[in-house]
């Protein structure tokens, strides 16, 4: 009787069993082996927008030889911390707004009651005062009505730009910039192709408004001039808008944060030498990542299911990347450089005679870097913006070459501590056509291909977030047709047995 039972049921019983094997199987093969290649804020995103599609099923391993935030980082200087990378934020940054809330990060607002001069270096072009009202009034003095026309072109940007974070959350994503930014409008990719003075000028915008006010602009925001395409140059105007912020502490908590607190990803402390291709079949690859830890000679190989790599690629890097049994040579050599930015924070008194002023100011931006040497001169707020002042102040400097300690001493009185930084910070912008990809090759993805747009903390982390969506398409596409694979063989091996 009991083996009748048993013989009634059998089929079912071993159809049952071969769809919890099945089951089990799915589950660790669709559970990826994640690798990303930099901490910055596009490493971060990416490995936080990976955790949020996948849930549970994926580990990631973080390469970061250097400290967690890349080139978000403080410096200190006279008992406090400033920023030493990427200062502000604009309001309208949706994921950089999303990470302080979900991190429980503090604001810094940066009020707008300094006083600033725009300087050519003979002279100031325009001295813009602590009161709105009387520096709306000195702009309408010397440039019309034309800064009003301006900023309508920057929030029509802006509110195209608005709409990749829609597209996003409909988990869309793109292979390459151009089509990323064509988007969020049509005209988009246009912009670049042509320099941002160009497109002023046929917007009406006057030559002066450009040489001054657009160019101070793109000095201080990227150490470059109106020969920049029109993105990046919006993005730098828009950059100069009212009711800025920053992290409490340093932006940098930001991608500290988003890496420390996620259970899934593991940080190694050290720098990938090398990725080599594994082809296990047509449907699925792997990558060989080769690495040294700090103080160790011996090199530790793994391998991973997905790439990301979130640093630059161009030729100018201090460490490059070795690519390895790919069948095209040379697609991972991105073209161009990145501009070389010098940041000197020094403690001490403004001059204000070598600036033909006769009282102090806060900020100096040059319209005509060639002449002036400095870039930019600025009184800076610790991270913590306590409001507790030292001694003396402390000034951000910006140029484009090493000051000596007498220059120094010109620009500056009473000078205490000095700290150097010289860093590539952004990527240096021209008008060439290029297809910057996202996508350099089946599972392999490049977070910094956007920079060649703009380089911004929110640009990277819609860069990391595109990434991850593209990474988690793909794979769920190659998880897919292996099961279907093995499911044949499977259903192949029941109907003979």
């Amino acid at each position: 009787m009991i083996n009748n039972i048993i013989n009634m049921f059998q089929p079912k019983i071993l159809i049952f069993g071969l769809l919890i094997f099945k089951c089990s199987f799915c589950t660790e093969l669709c559970k990826p082996k994640v690798a990303i290649i930099g901490g910055g804020i596009g490493g971060a995103s990416a490995s936080h927008f990976l955790s949020d599609l996948f849930k549970d099923n994926l580990k990631i391993d973080l390469f970061e030889k250097k400290q967690l935030g890349g080139r978000l980082a403080n410096v200190e200087i006279g008992g406090n911390e400033f920023e030493a990378g990427g200062a502000v934020i604009h309001p309208k940054n949706k994921y950089m707004q999303d990470f302080v809330k979900l991190l429980d990060l503090k604001k810094n607002n940066h009020e707008d009651s300094s006083t600033l001069g725009i300087w050519n270096g003979d002279k100031f072009v325009v001295k813009l005062s602590s009161w709105k009202l009387i520096s709306i009034a000195k702009l309408i003095y010397r440039y019309g009505f034309e800064p009003f026309t301006l900023d309508r072109l920057v929030t029509w940007v802006l509110d195209n730009f608005d709409k990749i974070y829609k597209l996003q959350d409909n988990e869309i994503a793109f292979e390459n910039v151009t089509s990323l930014l064509a988007a969020m409008n049509a005209d988009f990719p246009g912009y670049l192709t042509e320099t941002i003075k160009n497109h002023l000028l046929n917007k009406g915008i006057s030559e002066k408004l450009i040489d001054e006010l657009v160019q101070a602009t793109l000095v201080v925001n990227y150490g470059q001039e109106t020969n920049v395409h029109s993105f990046v140059g919006f993005v730098s105007l828009a950059g100069m808008g009212a009711n800025l912020w920053s992290v409490k502490g340093g932006n940098k908590l930001v991608p500290e944060n988003l890496i420390r607190q996620n259970n899934r990803v593991k940080i190694i402390q050290s720098e990938v030498e090398k990725i080599r291709l594994i082809l296990k079949d047509q449907d699925s690859i792997e990558y060989e990542l080769s690495y040294k830890k700090e103080d160790d000679t011996n090199i530790i190989t793994d391998v991973y299911d997905i790439v990301i790599i979130a640093r630059p690629l161009t030729n100018d890097q201090e460490n490059s990347i070795e690519f390895e049994e790919f069948p095209e040579e040379g697609i991972f050599t991105v073209p161009g450089k990145y501009q070389t930015t010098i940041a000197t924070f020094v403690e001490g008194k403004l001059n204000p005679l070598h600036f033909g002023l006769e009282s102090e100011i806060d900020c100096i931006l040059s319209c005509n870097p060639n002449k002036t040497i400095v870039s930019s001169i600025g009184k800076v707020n610790s991270v913590n913006d306590n409001g507790e002042k030292g001694s003396s102040d402390i000034w951000k400097i910006f140029t484009r070459e090493s000051m000596n300690p007498k220059f120094v001493n010109k620009i500056l009185s009473k000078v205490g501590q000095v700290k150097k930084i010289i860093w590539k910070a952004y990527p240096h912008y021209s008008t060439e056509n290029r297809l910057d990809k996202f996508k350099l090759h089946k599972g392999l993805y490049h977070v910094n291909a956007i920079e060649w747009a703009a380089s911004a903390m929110e640009m990277s982390a819609i860069g990391g977030r595109n990434v991850a969506i593209l990474a988690y398409k793909d794979f769920k596409k190659t998880c897919s047709a292996t099961q279907m694979k093995k499911s044949e063989k499977k259903k192949n091996y029941s109907t003979e047995f």
